[in-house]
């Protein structure tokens, strides 16, 4: 996968998402840190295991929202532990995956069993040649909520020293490497997430964000493997929820079309 990273820090703002069916609009702002804990673990030959630990905050800002609604303002926060194992043979182009990952997201009003979520993932791959790789895998989300499972086709085919195009589960990314210091991409990928509040009445309810973004972005290598990256670009297919933990739902919001910019760090070997 072009443009790994093993360290980020990362700000996003999101905004201009306009409810469809009533007044207002939703404008959000994410910052996120997440680092590898060490270099891969090597149980046995061909197998390795790398855990990776994951700090977001987001904050939801509803803008002249005229209507009643049952959404509102909100900080949020979210803590997440994954593992990621991948089982390859120098003497085979075949090789597997596995992804593991436990979710507290919250806004830390109350902690309880609703807090976590559970996600797993994994899939296989052959690697044609030095320039292409085709695979297949398959996602569930939220095992302990409203269950979700996304299979998917992943490739990555290097079309030149210069040009790179794949889809890597939900990611997309086209680049274009003019020099060792410079890279540009067309990139789409998800945003949003699901996160456990507690009302005004004490209970339990979950807050589900559905986007995805695609955007421009360049990147400059600062120093050694240390990378800024920038970028700017839309938001499709917005929706809000307001659900139970069980994934029930209690209101729902399309949105617009939005804008949003990013910047951020990256570091991309130790």
């Amino acid at each position: 996968m072009p443009d790994f990273s093993v360290a980020s820090a990362e700000f996003s703002f999101a905004y201009g998402m306009d409810f469809k069916d009533r007044d207002g609009t939703l404008n959000s702002t994410r910052f996120e840190i997440s680092s590898f804990l060490s270099k891969p673990l090597i149980p046995f030959p061909g197998l390795k295991i790398t855990p990776q630990l994951r700090y977001e905050f987001t904050a939801f800002d509803f803008d002249h929202v005229t209507s009643p609604l049952a959404l509102r303002d909100e900080d949020l926060h979210a803590v997440s532990l994954s593992v990621v194992a991948i089982k390859s043979d120098s003497s085979s182009p075949w090789f597997y995956a596995g992804f593991a990952k436990v979710d507290l997201a919250s806004d830390f009003q109350v902690i309880s069993g609703d807090d976590f979520t559970f996600d797993l993932a994994g899939g296989g791959g052959y690697r044609f040649n030095e320039d292409f790789t085709l695979g297949v895998g398959v996602a569930i989300t939220n095992l302990n909520g409203d269950v979700g499972i996304y299979p998917g086709i992943n490739f990555d085919w290097k079309i030149n020293d210069q040009l790179r195009v794949g889809q890597y589960g939900p990611l997309f990314n086209f680049a274009y490497t003019p020099s060792e210091n410079w890279r540009f991409h067309l990139r789409g990928e998800p945003r949003g997430g699901i996160w456990n509040l507690t009302n005004d009445d004490g209970r339990s309810e979950s807050i589900d964000l559905s986007s995805y973004q695609f955007g421009a972005f360049v990147s400059h290598r600062l120093a050694g493997e240390l990378w800024l990256t920038a970028g700017a670009g839309a938001t499709f297919g917005n929706e809000i929820r307001l659900t139970t933990p069980s994934g029930r739902k209690i209101t729902a919001e399309e949105m617009d079309t939005g804008l949003f910019g990013q910047i951020g760090l990256r570091l991309t070997k130790w």
